[in-house]
């Protein structure tokens, strides 16, 4: 299994608090789709060579998990991995880290696929990419997992 590759680094500026100064989703989910793409670099697919190929990258699902409250002046890294690769479809996780405590702040996983512009309709990776996405395979310890539902 490969290593987590960094798709992301910066800091939590005020502008992205909400009213009770935690960051708000919105931010996360421009942190995650940032992430996103540089992930999908790392395989060949940057938003130019896709737009080039006549196809588009089609994020199916996403589900999210907040793990810890990010108050602001947090800094943060994102680590993402692939831990499923079809013909059609990667899997990818990004988790979102604080850089002082190492402590998982929120994650994200996705399931998308490779679409045609002109029909929107799934279609095959490129097999150069699959390649590479295959050898970037990561392992999910859901031991590690935290158990929102347990907390609540």
């Amino acid at each position: 299994m490969a290593e987590w590759t960094e798709t992301f680094k910066g800091v939590i500026p005020a502008a992205e608090y909400d009213p009770a100064s935690h960051m708000n989703t919105q931010a996360y989910v421009s942190r995650f789709d940032q992430a996103t793409w540089f992930l999908l670099a790392r395989i060949g697919l940057t938003p130019r060579t896709v737009q080039q190929s006549g196809r588009r990258i089609a994020v199916l699902r996403q589900s999210f998990q907040f793990v810890r409250e990010l108050k602001g002046t947090e800094l943060v890294v994102i680590q993402s991995g692939f831990v499923a690769v079809g013909r059609k479809h990667l899997r990818f996780v990004h988790r979102m880290l604080d850089v002082e405590t190492n402590q998982l702040m929120a994650s994200s996983e996705c399931t998308a696929v490779s679409a045609g512009l002109d029909t929107a309709r799934a279609m095959e990776l490129d097999d150069t990419a699959r390649v590479i996405a295959q050898g970037l395979l990561v392992t999910i310890n859901d031991a590690g997992r935290i158990d929102v539902d347990a907390q609540v």
